[in-house]
């Protein structure tokens, strides 16, 4: 893999994550099947939030859960500012990691797909909430 092909997947999976802040954030949940695979597995660690953790298996649970999570919030809509992208290619895969602003951590296996770059495992770990 030559450098500008490596620099255009990297450049590409970080949309993905991006297209994920932008589908949640705007309830645009359908947009979600341009960023999972179908057979994605997701997990959300709300534990630190004093929450349950959640593990979906499928883009359709996935979009279903979300909606209905968030569904329900009102305005404003949730922002999301993803910071410090790492991505580790490995021919049709690669790993990622990026923070969640300052609230948490996204890792992801991504994988090439014929539609493009999709993530395959996702995880979103929140970190505690700084006593008050």
């Amino acid at each position: 893999m030559d450098r500008v092909d490596e620099l255009a997947d990297k450049a590409e999976i970080t949309e993905v994550m991006t297209r994920y802040c932008f589908a949640v954030d705007f309830r645009e949940m359908e947009k979600l099947r341009d960023v999972f695979a179908a057979d994605a597995e997701a997990t959300y660690v709300l534990s630190p939030l004093g929450l349950e953790d959640v593990h979906l298996s499928g883009v359709d649970a996935i979009i279903e859960w979300l909606s209905s999570v968030l569904g329900n919030l009102g305005e404003p809509a949730p922002r999301h500012a993803m910071t410090n992208f790492l991505i580790e290619l490995d021919g049709d895969r690669a790993k990622s990691r990026n923070y969640m602003g300052g609230a948490g951590l996204y890792t992801v296996e991504h994988v090439r797909t014929p539609d493009g770059w999709r993530a395959q495992q996702f995880e979103m770990r929140n970190f505690p909430r700084p006593a008050a």
